[in-house]
């Protein structure tokens, strides 16, 4: 790795040329379209998302919009199937819920009198891990198995029982059990698997059973079956090149392994704003026990059970794979809720997520604007990081950097001078004196990182 990379990674833990096309809404008219189609706008001016839907909900009303490109290059509808990556933790964390109030389990049950004769739990300080700790993340488990390769093209698809057995004999914990919030798929996937073994049949079994037949969704998927594999919007990186699904097994399915579509998100909303009025409907006091917060002394890091809960008392989760991003979130007080559900493995489907909250609230601000071809050519060129010569190439209407043995990344517009870097998650801007580009610097968190260009 570059000695660039490897500084942010240390940091870290449109043109007039480019094809403009005004989104088209499918799915219905309704009053705020408008709104909603000039905020999606620049995400497809700016070759942002190859395609996304959007769903809102509002006191009982609903309103669906797909823009962009979905199966068969058509636009994507409220039936199109996207990968919920971690939104599948809020069906998990509901799936514990429901084994909590049959007393199946409790929150304070120790997962290792879950788990199969022989397999040892990591422990630290002599605390156990409990249920409740991997839920909300606190088990000190690391964020990943030592098994799972995150670059891998599909890095959960081949992760057996075994492998899990394996990795908690070896898994050393970073941290106590709960002394600290540190986000785990290895946790969450954890969890799943326990609960499809108390429960019986496994993960995708035991959360059919309990979850997704119940509350009538029938159009999310553990693994999508045949006949709605046309409805699948194809994956694509932050390029908009086409990459592979990702597939999982009943070993850590329960932390992202879920296909859905916008409609079956609404559903689920829907109920969830049921439950929070008080509501006795099908999985309703679950849900309102998947509701409570969990770390109200923490608030910067509040939860509940799969949900994760904002300084606005929101309820949201996000997800994502290589290839997809969503985003879901719901204010209970508001009775409002919104879908997003992206074909492109971006984090900037988060953003657009929250605006969507101005649109209902009628406070969206209208979008920024798109970097001109003339800009984006101005950026082009070499500059000095550290000691280190990165390029800035212009290509095809887009930006990208490079630094000497590794490969380009894409530079995603956010505005004119504001470019996404997903792969290591940081914000590159460019500064000028008059007319001249003298600087970029990358924002990775709290901290700034100046390359001056090189004359």
């Amino acid at each position: 790795m570059t000695r660039f990379l490897t500084l942010l990674a240390i940091v870290s833990c449109s043109s007039p040329a480019m094809p403009v096309h005004p989104p088209k809404p499918t799915d219905l008219d309704g009053p705020h379209k408008a709104a909603i189609a000039a905020q999606v706008k620049p995400y497809l001016d700016g070759e942002i998302l190859s395609g996304v839907v959007i769903g809102i909900y509002d006191a009982g009303k609903t309103e669906i919009y797909g823009f962009g490109k979905g199966p068969g290059d058509k636009p994507p509808t409220a039936d199109t199937l996207y990968e919920l990556g971690s939104i599948t933790k809020v069906y998990t964390g509901l799936l514990l819920a429901d084994a909590v109030q049959r007393k199946e389990v409790e929150l304070d049950t120790a997962v290792a009198e879950l788990m199969p004769p022989g397999v040892t739990v990591p422990t630290r300080d002599q605390v156990l891990i409990t249920l409740r700790h991997l839920v909300l993340h606190s088990s000190g488990l690391p964020r990943l198995p030592p098994s799972v390769q995150p670059t891998a093209t599909d890095p959960y698809g081949k992760y057996t029982e075994d492998m899990l057995v394996r990795d908690l004999i070896q898994t050393e914990l970073e941290s106590t059990p709960g002394t600290q919030i540190v986000y785990s798929n290895y946790a969450v996937g954890l969890l799943g698997f326990a609960l499809g073994r108390k429960i019986g049949g496994g993960y995708a079994a035991a959360l059919s059973a309990r979850v997704l037949k119940p509350l009538a969704l029938e159009s999310t998927f553990f693994t999508v079956p045949a006949d709605a594999a046309a409805r699948r919007a194809t994956p694509t990186n932050d390029d908009l090149s086409s990459v592979p699904p990702w597939t999982w097994t009943d070993a850590l399915g329960g932390a992202g392994a879920l296909t859905s579509s916008v409609r079956d998100q609404l559903k689920l909303l829907d109920a969830e704003l049921d439950a929070a009025s008080g509501s006795k409907g099908t999985l309703r006091g679950a849900m309102r026990f998947s509701q409570e917060e969990q770390l109200a002394e923490r608030p910067s890091e509040n939860a509940g059970l799969g949900w994760l809960i904002d300084p606005k008392g929101r309820y949201l989760h996000n997800g994502g794979t290589t290839g997809s991003r969503s985003f879901m979130a719901f204010d209970a007080k508001a009775r409002r809720g919104v879908v997003v559900l992206a074909s492109t493995g971006s984090s900037l489907v988060d953003r657009l997520g929250g605006i969507m909250f101005d649109v209902l609230d009628g406070t969206a601000k209208p979008p920024g604007a798109l970097p001109t071809a003339a800009q984006l050519a101005s950026y082009a060129g070499t500059y000095d990081f550290t000691g280190t010569k990165l390029a800035i190439v212009q290509a095809n209407n887009r930006l990208y950097v490079e630094g000497p043995g590794e490969p380009r990344h894409r530079l995603v517009p956010v505005t004119d001078v504001a470019f996404w870097i997903e792969a290591l998650q940081a914000i590159a801007f460019f500064h000028k004196e008059g007319d001249a580009v003298k600087q970029v610097v990358f924002q990775v968190g709290d901290r700034q990182l100046v390359a001056p260009r090189v004359p």
